[in-house]
């Protein structure tokens, strides 16, 4: 099966495994029993991702304890065997957001695809060193204009990558509903066609569903053990029952939305014959008659010829008795 010939959904764990690998395996675990055909962390550190006293003094920050939180949540780099064997075993795809040049190297061995976080589809130095490892990316696009879009997916594209998603996302923890903009989706699909996902960070899942109807390949979707922690992404994500709630509502928009060539199934087939009108005889018809309108009636079931084939019949010679009642059939017509 083609990877994006269903909806792709990640759980993104991110650092919700609040610096404990025992935590990490056991949302690996969960997000394969919610029905995620992928988990996703990052790989972040503090010196490769801020300015300390530079990020305090730009956001007006006067309590360093975040550093300490920022190192506490940081991924270690010998996890990734550990997480990706699990996964393995799962039969889940696992990846992660590589935040710096070292962990994009650091992740190599264990993933089958990147994600570049909305902050960095920016950073041309990152994105060069992903796209020459010649796996697939998840490019998200978290507020970016579309010429920034456009110059990302240029970077990409120069490697001849396996497929290159672009993700739509809102980078508001949770946006309101006049910040989703989903309608984006299509311009995004129209603009590069290329394979089109969602980043949801809204707290439930219309957001996601309507993204699906839009055509959205991919949904990402913020996961926890547990919401009623406090640090980290734990209340902007989906328990393990709302995520599984989560995945059995896309699975079902999906089977609704069907394909595009909308076939006929059986059991619709059958309600033709019970639906559509026939052609019935309103009085006794003989052999040579000429059949004219007055001569016959529309009616369920359609038996043999359908009020549609009336203006082909309509002059045309019987060659058999018909009694009133009856239906009529090409057959019956010279």
């Amino acid at each position: 099966m083609h990877m994006f010939e269903k909806v792709f959904i990640i759980a993104e764990a991110g650092s919700n495994h609040n610096g404990d690998l025992k935590t990490a395996i056991e949302l690996v675990h969960s997000a394969k029993e919610c029905g995620a055909d992928a988990v996703k962390f990052q790989d972040f550190t503090l010196s490769s991702l801020f300015s300390p006293e530079h990020y305090e003094q730009t956001l007006g920050i006067r309590d360093k304890s975040w550093r300490l939180t920022v190192e506490r949540l940081s991924m270690k780099p010998e996890w990734h065997e550990t997480l990706a064997d699990a996964a393995g075993k799962l039969g889940i795809h696992y990846f992660s957001t590589p935040f710096s040049l070292e962990a994009v190297d650091s992740l190599d061995n264990y993933v089958p695809f990147y994600k570049i976080a909305s902050g960095d589809i920016t950073h041309a130095p990152l994105l060069k060193k992903v796209a020459s490892m010649g796996k697939g990316v998840f490019l998200s696009t978290g507020a970016s204009h579309i010429d920034e879009i456009e110059a990302a997916v240029e970077i990409l594209d120069r490697h001849n990558l396996p497929f290159i998603c672009i993700m739509h996302c809102i980078m508001l923890y949770p946006p309101p509903d006049e910040a989703m903009h989903l309608n984006f989706i299509d311009t995004l699909k129209i603009r590069f066609k290329l394979p089109i996902g969602f980043s949801d960070h809204s707290p439930d899942t219309d957001a996601a569903i309507i993204a699906v109807s839009k055509g959205s390949c991919v949904l990402e979707k913020h996961f926890t053990l547990n919401r009623g922690q406090d640090s980290a992404d734990h209340q902007n994500s989906l328990d393990p029952v709302g995520f599984r709630e989560f995945v059995t509502r896309i699975r079902r928009c999906e089977t609704m939305l069907g394909k595009a060539n909308r076939p006929i199934g059986e059991k619709e087939g059958r309600e033709r014959i019970f639906a559509r009108r026939g052609i019935y005889a309103t009085c006794d018809l003989k052999k040579g008659d000429t059949l004219t309108p007055e001569k016959v009636r529309f009616l369920r079931p359609k038996l043999g010829a359908g009020a549609e084939d009336f203006d082909r019949f309509k002059n045309e010679l019987l060659n058999t008795d018909v009694s009133r009642g009856n239906a009529l059939d090409q057959s019956m017509f010279t």
